[in-house]
């Protein structure tokens, strides 16, 4: 795993609700405050490697079935965003 990879997995451990919020804003990503706690919330259950991209889809369907498709399919494309 690379330093940047590191940084990416070190920052979505520690991200808050408000900081998610935030980018989804920035995205253009409608989120709610619910949404946004359910997501920081998976994030720090279990590790994600969102290099990974089955393990990325994986996380993705436990979101959807967390909360909605569309919020998913919004996540997916924010992260693969993020990771480019």
């Amino acid at each position: 795993m690379n330093v940047y990879h590191k940084i990416v997995q070190h920052k979505m451990k520690s991200i808050t609700a408000n900081e998610l919020m935030m980018y989804a804003k920035e995205y253009n990503v409608s989120l709610s405050p619910k949404d946004a706690e359910t997501i920081v919330q998976m994030m720090r259950e279990k590790t994600i490697d969102v290099f990974n991209e089955q393990a990325r889809k994986n996380w993705i369907r436990e979101l959807a079935h967390r909360t909605s498709p569309q919020l998913a399919k919004q996540a997916n494309e924010f992260i693969r965003q993020f990771i480019q």
